[in-house]
């Protein structure tokens, strides 16, 4: 069946611009308990949404800033240099339990309810032992598993693992894994799964039920991965190189690769017909079609 891709009339802005980082733009989808679809990105201290109504009249503004924290997990005046937050990555996050909004920052990971209206926990990130690999305190990856659990990653390669409760402010760590050497990029889960990336190319896929790590993808070419997506049990990596590799996770060999762009690859995503959109450093928005599986893949180009 052939695909027919155009333009659509209808534009959805928010107030404020976009920071220049990887995966700087959330989607929290219309469903049959929330009919209005959610658009957010990222700016400096602060993130911006839009809610939009399912026939597309009614579209609410709404923004948060991050909350500024001094050494004494107690709130220090915005003006203040020495504590200033960045957004490093923002999500919506949907659990059985719970729709969140998180936002991985510098120095800390901040969660709110999903409209960005109430802090629900700050976790201040560990400044004792920083990874001599990188040189900042950051989070990055953001990724729900099971019924009430929220994955964070941080500069030091590990995985935050919090339990969230379904009402209230009763949210804990609960975990620490370790494994990657290099701070984490990306984390994207699915029922069985949870795949992590870093800034020297490594894979890592964890059985979400046991937190156990059943296989490795080692670093390629030394090039960080900046984006992570799963289908149909291929896991689909975009790297700072411009190439998008597929893996087999039950064997982590590859399968495919795309040299997808020029420059750095910012983000990727891919629907569950195969759909695979990709947009980089390059000024170019790429589309490719994948059929059939991790043994028999096919890749074709569809949209520039």
């Amino acid at each position: 069946m052939s695909l027919s891709l155009q333009k659509s009339s209808e534009t959805v802005s928010v107030k404020w611009s976009a920071s220049h980082i990887s995966n700087n733009l959330t989607i929290n989808r219309s469903s049959e308990s929330r009919r209005s679809t959610m658009y957010g990105v990222s700016h400096k201290s602060g993130f911006t949404m839009v809610t939009v109504s399912e026939d597309g009249t009614k579209r609410i503004q709404g923004q948060v800033i991050c909350r500024v924290m001094n050494n004494n997990n107690a709130s220090a005046p915005e003006i203040d240099a020495r504590f200033t937050v960045y957004v490093i990555q923002a999500a919506f996050v949907n659990l059985p339990i719970r729709n969140l909004l998180v936002l991985a920052c510098t120095k800390s990971i901040q969660i709110y309810e999903l409209d960005g209206t109430t802090n629900l926990h700050i976790h201040m990130l560990d400044k004792n032992h920083s990874n001599k690999t990188e040189s900042s305190i950051y989070s990055r990856g953001i990724a729900g598993i099971g019924q009430n659990l929220l994955c964070v990653g941080n500069h030091q390669g590990e995985i935050l693992v919090f339990n969230i409760s379904p009402k209230g402010t009763n949210i804990f760590l609960k975990e620490t894994i370790h494994g990657h050497q290099y701070g984490i990029t990306y984390l994207v889960s699915n029922a069985n799964l949870l795949i992590s990336s870093d800034t020297s190319g490594t894979i890592l896929i964890r059985n979400i039920r046991t937190m156990s790590q059943i296989n490795t993808i080692p670093s390629i070419d030394e090039s960080g991965v900046t984006s992570l997506s799963i289908w149909n049990n291929c896991i689909v990596a975009s790297y700072a190189n411009g190439m998008i590799r597929l893996f087999d996770p039950e064997n982590a060999q590859i399968c495919g690769s795309i040299a997808a762009h020029a420059r750095c690859i910012n983000a990727i995503d891919c629907n569950e017909q195969g759909l695979l959109a990709s947009v980089g450093d390059d000024c170019f928005v790429r589309i490719w079609k994948l059929t059939g599986d991790a043994e028999n893949l096919q890749v074709k180009y569809y949209f520039v």
